[in-house]
């Protein structure tokens, strides 16, 4: 795999990179990988493409430096404008000889920006153009629209262009992330400053990326007094090599008068740029210098990004297991109520003494008596059978247990994670009516109760495959032993205390005698561990859309997986880096 196809690969990827959650990186992230796809789309993939186009020296300072001022001085033309109101650059000019502005205007070298075409004749100050906006990357956009406008003139030799940037420091932010971008886009950077700004901070941090991605640079120094050429010039070539910068030319320019709005001590400057346009070997060795920096410093940059990434997906993660940790207790808890015979209590307790309180069933299932007498009297009487009552009462309580357990757990995780780290931005204005289950869930539980019931009964009769059991199921009823069997599976012991403990205790003392009689000892107890585990399993079912609507909070997260693969393919993109670039792009 070529270094192209790596960082083809590698771009794509970054495309998947989301950082949906506030994180305490995530700005820093978020910046690295912006500036990362820039570089990639408007230079090292281009420049991979086509090493014989111009070389692009991009002028960038601080505001009031005199960028522009000395782009139009070297230049010959007022093509830029320079002014007093800061930040004085708002729109990039580039400037080139008239045969390569296709490069420019047509190419793909500074990716998708858009670009303008204007000749040197309109009046940069008052943005009048004689050209419409031009350009595959810019169809045709408004001219008062953003973007690079590229002027050609005859006073620059082919194989050069040159670029005044936005102020690296300018209070707009747009201004300095697109002034970050347009470096991150040079063959060389021309960094302009003052006598009286070159210790700022700012342009140091951008000199420190040029160290870190061995970027060709160059140094000028404006507005010196005259006399403190040397002095200034020796005191910074100090403070660059104290930070490992080796700059490929450092100029000093004494203050004085301008001359028709130019500066005159421009010619060792001019000589400089002319050279390297002029001598084919030296500007292909500032090119592949600065590719070959650019692409030795992706692994670490992109090590950034995937940190941020797995901070993501870590933290997502975790905000999802919280939520179906909840869930997942609310069916331990209903579990568990189930099994303490809470759901005996009341009227499903009076329910039941009318079919045992008498021993009738018990009597029925010695005496092979059948159901047809019962089910005439209930026809007569307009009651239902009491263990269909029971059933119905069993349901309405189990749908009452799960709701509450479902709005307990509900709350916890609002409660959790708000929290939590990216828990309350992901929870955002739509935690509204999530503190509580939703509407659907009532519903559910009760089709779920029902199908389960149902799904009891039908166990029963596969149960029933002998004659004996045949005729002891159908002596005591199908509906009878199915409400045993849901006795059976909501007491563990029979134990609820108080006064209720000793009919509830014979409940279950009778329910089991009951169906022991019928399917013997082993197979009552696989009946009841087959018919609870079919209940958690169902009622797990039923949850589930109540876990869904938090893990549709986490939508668009990024995959644990991203990470990992953002480091492989730069590892690769590293491997491949100490080849010839050139070579390497083919």
């Amino acid at each position: 795999m070529s270094s192209r196809a790596s960082l083809t690969e590698l771009r794509s990827l970054l495309d998947e990179v989301a950082f949906p959650l506030d994180l305490a990186g995530t700005v820093d992230g978020s910046t690295v990988r912006r500036e990362l796809i820039g570089q990639l789309d408007d230079y090292v993939l281009p420049r991979l493409a086509r090493l014989d186009a111009p070389l692009l020296a991009v002028f960038g300072g601080s505001t009031g430096a005199g960028k522009s001022t000395l782009v139009n001085s070297l230049v010959g033309h007022t093509v830029t404008a320079p002014g007093v109101l800061r930040p004085t650059t708002r729109r990039p000019v580039l400037v080139c000889h008239a045969d390569d502005t296709a490069w420019f205007v047509d190419g793909e070298i500074l990716g998708d920006l858009p670009r303008y075409h204007r000749a040197p004749s309109a009046d940069p100050a008052s943005g009048s153009r004689s050209d419409q906006a031009s350009g595959s990357t810019s169809g045709q956009r408004s001219p008062d629209a953003s973007g690079v406008e590229v002027v050609a003139v005859a006073t620059l030799p082919r194989g050069l262009a040159v670029l005044d940037a936005p102020d690296i420091d300018s209070v707009e932010t747009a201004n300095h992330e697109l002034a970050a971008q347009l470096l991150g886009a040079a063959d060389l950077w021309v960094f302009v400053t003052t006598a009286a700004r070159y210790a700022d901070a700012v342009p140091w941090e951008y000199l420190a990326r040029a160290e870190q991605r061995s970027v060709a640079l160059g140094v000028i120094v404006n507005r010196i007094p005259p006399g403190s050429e040397d002095e200034i010039a020796a005191h910074l070539t100090d403070m660059l090599d104290r930070r490992g910068l080796r700059p490929e030319r450092l100029f000093t320019i004494a203050e004085g008068p301008l001359a028709e709005g130019r500066i005159p001590a421009v010619d060792d400057v001019r000589a400089w740029l002319t050279g390297l346009a002029l001598d084919r070997p030296e500007r292909d060795r500032l090119v592949r210098q600065t590719l070959a920096g650019v692409l030795q410093s992706v692994p670490a940059r992109v090590d950034r990004v995937a940190d941020e990434v797995q901070a993501q997906a870590s933290a997502s993660g975790a905000l999802a297991s919280f939520a179906r940790a909840r869930y997942e207790g609310a069916l331990d808890a209903v579990e568990g109520e189930l099994r303490s015979g809470e759901l005996l209590r009341g009227e499903v307790l009076d329910h039941w003494r009318e079919i045992v309180g008498t021993g009738e069933m018990m009597s029925r299932l010695q005496r092979g008596i059948g159901r047809a007498r019962d089910r005439l009297a209930a026809t007569f009487s307009g009651r239902p059978l009491p263990e269909v009552a029971v059933a119905g009462q069993l349901e309405a309580n189990l749908e009452v247990l799960v709701a509450r357990a479902a709005d307990r757990a509900s709350l916890e995780v609002v409660e959790g994670w708000s929290t939590m780290a990216g828990g309350a931005q992901a929870l955002g204005v739509s935690a509204r009516g999530l503190e509580r289950s939703s509407d659907a869930l009532g519903p559910a539980v009760k089709t779920t109760v029902n199908e389960w019931q149902d799904a009891v009964m039908r166990l029963v009769r596969e149960q029933a495959g002998s004659k004996v059991t045949v005729a002891r199921t159908l002596s005591v009823g199908l509906n009878g032993v199915g409400v045993a069997l849901m006795v059976a599976v909501f007491s563990a012991t029979g134990g609820i205390t108080g006064g209720e403990a000793a009919v509830a205790g014979g409940t279950a003392a009778v329910s089991q005698t009951l169906l022991t009689a019928v399917f013997g000892e082993q197979a009552l107890r696989d009946l009841v561990k087959q018919s609870r585990d079919d209940l958690r399993r169902r009622l797990y079912v039923a949850f589930t859309p109540e876990v869904e609507r938090f893990d549709a909070l986490l939508a668009g997260m990024p995959s644990a997986g991203l990470a990992p693969e953002l480091r492989r393919v730069a590892g690769l993109v590293a491997d491949e880096a100490g080849s010839d670039p050139g070579e390497s792009g083919r």
